[in-house]
């Protein structure tokens, strides 16, 4: 264990010590490409610590690698590739999610490869594409996202509102190289899954609604309003409300599944401060149902109380109180630090749920606007008889 940290603590010396002396790649001349080219290089130590005998760490020296047309023509194209690698010593390392499903060695996917069709007011995507919705999203958490087949459409009604159109018919999961008709919930069917979403934006007021229509799984409406009041510039309050409900469950429906069914009733709350220095947050959940939400049918829900493991998504009628504070430090020679400290409070109300309560900490330093370092730690105490764990994360990544 003890030459594991130390080799692992040799190779993020190592890694740092390049991002800091690296000359920007941005430098190299891209001439002859009629596109951009940009990436990432992520270098990601994972170590879940718990009571039993059950640890789990690896380290994954990945990224991703994207080309992309001119997007300035009518008609263009983006082809991307992830890739995670497991590299020095390792325990269980499949309970990190940073792998290949099937075997826990190296994973290397087509996550994008799509076609456009653009003007000023409207957009079409067919392809393999990354998505940002409640439901169906990327999940930055791993080195390698989720992506989804498809056609998206997205058009602007109005200055200040927005309409899309998404049907999706495979879901590639950030464990696997392949598309299957399976979500993180289960089976999507012959049917695929049809998102509609209704935004408006006018600086102060946000307000969203979408309807993912799934007939062999479950379907799920979802509104959320936040709003802005601003004091200056970088200094204002903000205040928002969430609901998540689902229902008309098909055959492949598990209503106590805890990433996703068809009785989510689930609704939350947040109030918070931001200046340009600091951040305080306090945000409330109550699911009423007992079908769980935290991965809906790909990548992680987005709830307000979500912590880096912790949250309030899970099944069997969790509430949930979480706490968020975040400080960024004064930015020197060398950049600039993020500091964090998030409580959460879970009690159930159900007999079948677990009562929790976790405290979580970061320290985040970007070098530049190429570099950083995050390192992650959470600790979950659980009421019952569930063994308590620890998540601690360290991830340096360089852009280019």
């Amino acid at each position: 264990m003890l030459k594991t940290r130390l080799l692992t603590l040799y190779f993020f010396t190592l890694f740092n010590t390049y991002l800091l002396c690296a000359e920007p790649i941005n430098e190299v001349s891209l001439d002859n490409l009629d596109g951009t080219v940009e990436g990432q290089l992520k270098l990601f130590y994972y170590d879940i610590h718990k009571e039993t005998d059950e640890d789990a760490y690896a380290t994954s020296l990945g990224g991703y690698l994207m080309y992309t047309t001119d997007t300035n023509e009518d008609l263009y194209g983006s082809v991307r590739f992830h890739n995670s690698t497991p590299i020095t010593n390792y325990r269980n390392k499949q309970d990190t999610q940073l792998f290949n499903e099937e075997d826990a060695g190296t994973l290397s996917v087509l996550s994008e490869s799509y076609l456009a069709l653009h003007d000023d007011k409207q957009e079409l995507k067919v392809g393999n594409m990354m998505l940002s919705t409640p439901m169906m999203n990327d999940d930055v958490t791993r080195t390698v996202p989720w992506s989804y087949q498809g056609v998206t459409y997205s058009t602007n009604i109005s200055k200040h509102s927005q309409f899309q159109l998404y049907y999706i018919n495979q879901l590639r999961s950030h464990t696997s190289d392949e598309y299957k008709k399976e979500s993180a919930s289960g089976e999507i069917g012959s049917s695929g899954i049809t998102m509609l979403n209704l935004k408006h934006n006018d600086g102060s007021l946000t307000l969203n609604t979408y309807y993912y229509y799934a007939p062999d799984l479950y379907s799920t409406f979802i509104a959320q309003s936040d709003y802005k009041l601003r004091q200056k510039d970088e200094t204002f309050f903000c205040f928002g409300a969430q609901y998540f409900n689902s229902g008309d469950g098909g055959k492949y429906a598990q209503t106590e599944n805890k990433n996703g069914g068809d009785d989510i009733d689930l609704l939350a709350f947040r109030v918070g401060y931001n200046t340009q220095k600091w951040i305080i947050n306090l945000n409330y959940s109550q699911n009423f149902g007992l079908s769980g939400i935290v991965k809906g049918y790909g990548g992680l829900a987005k709830v307000y109380t979500t912590s880096m493991v912790a949250n309030g998504r899970g099944n069997y009628k969790p509430e949930t109180w979480m706490f968020k504070y975040l400080y960024n430090l004064d930015e020197f020679k060398w950049g600039q630090t993020q500091l964090a400290l998030w409580l959460t409070n879970t009690r159930v109300k159900d007999s079948r749920g677990n009562d929790f309560d976790a405290y979580y900490m970061h320290l985040k330093h970007n070098f530049d606007v190429t570099s950083s370092v995050y390192i992650r730690y959470e600790n979950i105490h659980y009421k019952n008889a569930k063994s308590d764990v620890g998540y601690f994360r360290v991830i340096s990544e360089y852009k280019f």
